[in-house]
């Protein structure tokens, strides 16, 4: 029983399995995809595949690299609210963001870019909260704000030029992905396999 992020399962993980089904056949999976942080043992998940850092210290956490981030918005966003060349250029045309985080009731993650050596974040004004990652993209796609989301889950739409991006030299920190189990002594083979599987999926999208 595994748990995937769900725009890394719809466009990485999912179309890879066949390949991975087939090296083992006597294997079933029970994959929830969802963007919260699930309980790894009151949900009984043999690993999960953690965005972020990880907080919970009794877990043992395998790190795989980091996502790149990209800021995007909409053709016909930036046709009502100009496009944006600058930091200052945020607030100057009035724009706006989707705010996203995993609990509709916690405080958004707000308008993160890069600060001297570090981070810094701006609060920006927006009508739309939201809990999905599939529905942060539709909500740009649609046109409703600005985003910063992995490239790996909105890449076919920049290319295609349903969203474009912006501020390239002010994008948010890299996204860190990791596997996490509950106790590394207990994994079994097939567990053992299935994360490395994932590991070599997902190298090609990792900085």
């Amino acid at each position: 029983r595994v748990d995937l992020p769900t725009e890394v399962a719809r466009t990485t993980i999912v179309p890879a399995l066949p390949d991975f089904m087939a090296a083992h056949p006597e294997l079933e999976l029970e994959v929830s995809s969802t963007d919260r942080q699930v309980d790894l043992v009151q949900e009984g998940f043999d690993c999960v595949l953690r965005l972020g850092s990880i907080r919970d210290e009794t877990l043992i956490a395998r790190p795989l690299g980091r996502l790149r981030m990209v800021n995007a918005a909409s053709p016909a966003y930036l046709a009502r609210y100009g496009v944006p060349r600058s930091l200052e250029d945020l607030q100057r045309q009035e724009h706006r963001a989707i705010h996203f985080s995993t609990m509709l009731a916690a405080r958004p993650y707000g308008w993160e870019y890069p600060d001297g050596d570090g981070y810094a974040t701006l609060q920006l004004p927006g009508a739309l909260h939201v809990n999905s990652a599939q529905t942060y993209e539709a909500a740009a796609l649609a046109g409703l704000g600005l985003i910063q989301a992995p490239l790996l889950g909105i890449g076919r739409y920049l290319e295609s030029g349903a969203l474009v991006e912006i501020i390239p030299d002010f994008r948010r920190r890299a996204l860190a992905v990791s596997l996490v189990v509950a106790h590394r002594s207990n994994l079994s083979r097939r567990v053992r396999a299935f994360m490395k599987w994932i590991e070599n999926v997902l190298t090609p999208y990792l900085e």
